[in-house]
């Protein structure tokens, strides 16, 4: 089921959903609707999303991490002469 809620995860533009999106996405397919939130709980514990518990399921979000950006040589060097300038201008 873990599997199932970061595939889920992923698939969205914005890389989260609301617990109710995921309870009636993971209940049709049928998942045991007891056991999706100890499955978020654990994903959360391990650090593989965010979650943030309310008193509502609507309220209630589990996000993915922000997608990592590596950053090129070249591109670290300019904004590193970026910031040396910056720092004698004032």
């Amino acid at each position: 089921m873990q599997r199932r809620i970061m595939a889920l995860l992923e698939q969205s533009p914005e890389r989260k959903k609301n617990r109710e999106d995921l309870d009636e996405v993971l209940v049709e397919e049928g998942y045991d609707p007891s056991n999706i939130l100890r499955a978020i709980k654990g994903l959360a514990r391990k650090h593989r999303v965010g979650f943030t518990d309310r008193r509502h399921k609507k309220d209630s979000w589990v996000a993915l991490p922000s997608e990592v950006r590596f950053i090129n040589e070249d591109d670290l060097l300019g904004l590193l002469e970026e910031i040396a300038n910056r720092g004698g201008k004032d």
